[in-house]
C-alpha cells in the first residue's frame, strides 16, 4: 500500500503563470527536462548524525526535501493537463533495495520536524523493504507534491540520467540523486548531488539555489 493522498499537498495558482513563455517553448521539445550533476561541498553531516544514533542518508534525505521548498521554482508541477500549480507540501519518496535486493520506493510525508520525519522513514523503509509488489504511488500523481530521490551510497557518480516518459506532468516532478559521499578537511565533506527538473520551470540558476539550500539545512543541522 501506497501511503494516502491528501489534497493539502496543493496550492493551484490564481494567477496567470509568469513563466508561461518558457513553459510553452520546453513543454513542445521531445524533452523538456534540465540535467545538472555538480558536487556539494558540506559541513560533515554524517559524523554527526551517527553520534546521534541517526541514519545519515535519512538526514540527508530531510535536507533534500526541505531544500525543494525553499527555492520557489522547485516547488511548482503541472497537472495532467498541463496547468502549473504551486506545492505547499511534499511527499517525498527514494529508493530502496527489497529481500531480493531489488528496487523499490518508499515515501516519507516532510516535516520540518527531523524526528518525526526519521521515524516515518523507519517505518515505510520497513514496508518498502518487505513489498513484493512496486509501489509507484502512480494513482496520486503528479498532483501530490511529490518529489523523486535516490540514494547511490556505494557509487560516486559524474552525471545520471532517470527513466522517463514525456513532458507535462511527468516531466515537472524533480529527480534528485545523491551519490557516495567522502570527507574532505576537517569537519567537511563532499557528494555528487544531480538534479533533474522541467526546464519549462526551473533554469540553472535556480538549480544553484536549490544546491546552497541543501547546503544550508545541513550546516542548520551540523551547527545543533
Amino acid at each position: 500500500m501506497t501511503p494516502a493522498y491528501t489534497p493539502e499537498f496543493i496550492a493551484p495558482i490564481d494567477a496567470p503563470f509568469e513563466r508561461g513563455p518558457q513553459l510553452r517553448w520546453f513543454d513542445a521539445l521531445d524533452d523538456p527536462r534540465l540535467n545538472v550533476t555538480a558536487e556539494l561541498t558540506a559541513p560533515d553531516f554524517v559524523s554527526i548524525a551517527k553520534a546521534q544514533g541517526l541514519p545519515p542518508f535519512a538526514v540527508l534525505f530531510h535536507a533534500i526535501s526541505g531544500a525543494s521548498l525553499d527555492v520557489d521554482a522547485f516547488r511548482w508541477r503541472l497537472t495532467d493537463t498541463g496547468e502549473p500549480f504551486r506545492v505547499n507540501a511534499l511527499l517525498p519518496s527514494y529508493t530502496v533495495r527489497n529481500a531480493k535486493g531489488h528496487v523499490n520506493f518508499s515515501y516519507v510525508p516532510f516535516t520540518e520536524d527531523l524526528n518525526a520525519f526519521i521515524t516515518a522513514y523507519h517505518a515505510d523503509k520497513r514496508d518498502a523493504e518487505t513489498a513484493t509488489e512496486m509501489r509507484t504511488n502512480v494513482e496520486t500523481a503528479p498532483t501530490c507534491g511529490q518529489l523523486y530521490c535516490t540514494g547511490l551510497p556505494f557509487l560516486r557518480f559524474t552525471s545520471i540520467e532517470h527513466p522517463r516518459s514525456g513532458g507535462g506532468a511527468l516531466a515537472a516532478t524533480p529527480n534528485i540523486a545523491a551519490g557516495q559521499w567522502r570527507r574532505e578537511t576537517e569537519g567537511q565533506l563532499s557528494l555528487p548531488l544531480s538534479v533533474q527538473t522541467h526546464h519549462g520551470l526551473v533554469d540553472g540558476v535556480h538549480v544553484a539555489a536549490y544546491f546552497d539550500a541543501v547546503r544550508d539545512r545541513l550546516a542548520r543541522f551540523a551547527r545543533g
